[in-house]
């Protein structure tokens, strides 16, 4: 005799991440892996001038919750409108993805674009805040969250969750 067992996902117990390195608070809904930090710019000779790090959670085919950070090594001016613009159509892009909804807002005092998307093939549908830090060396965030048809209810909420926490220090 055979039993089947149907592994669903469960609720996973929240972690509340806080990084004085890439300078923010969260709220993410499982255990956070944090990876290494990439050149993601270069100036005009050819030299990394900002980093990029991927911090998230998730339940493979499930879920994902995540904040990319872009921190500039020397000091760089970006100009907020048109970065939070393009932002979400970039990511969307690299997505083959579109954009349902978008509208600015502000995350504490800084500037930012929530917005939500589908996949073009609906396998996965997410929501995102795309939020500049205008510091001399500036930080631009993009917190997303993403799930499949797997994703419970409870899952949900807590990707919401996650969204609502995200501040920058």
């Amino acid at each position: 005799m055979c039993t089947l067992v149907c592994l669903l996902p469960t609720r996973a117990s929240s972690e509340t991440f806080t990084s004085d390195l890439y300078g923010f608070t969260a709220e993410f809904p499982a255990e956070v892996t944090v990876g290494s930090p990439q050149g993601s710019e270069r100036d005009a000779k050819g030299n990394y001038i900002a980093k990029s790090a991927i911090i998230q959670s998730r339940v493979m085919g499930v879920w994902t919750a995540m904040v990319t950070v872009d921190t500039y090594t020397t000091p760089h001016k970006i100009e907020a409108n048109s970065t939070l613009t393009m932002m979400p159509k970039m990511f969307t892009a690299q997505l083959d993805a579109t954009i349902t909804s978008s509208k600015p807002g502000m995350v504490g005092p800084y500037k930012a674009r929530f917005f939500s998307f589908q996949a073009n093939d609906k396998s996965t549908s997410g929501k995102g805040i795309m939020i500049v830090v205008p510091t001399a060396k500036p930080r631009t965030y993009q917190v997303l969250t993403s799930h499949t048809s797997l994703a419970s209810p409870e899952n949900i909420a807590d990707l919401e969750k996650f969204l609502t926490s995200f501040q920058p220090n």
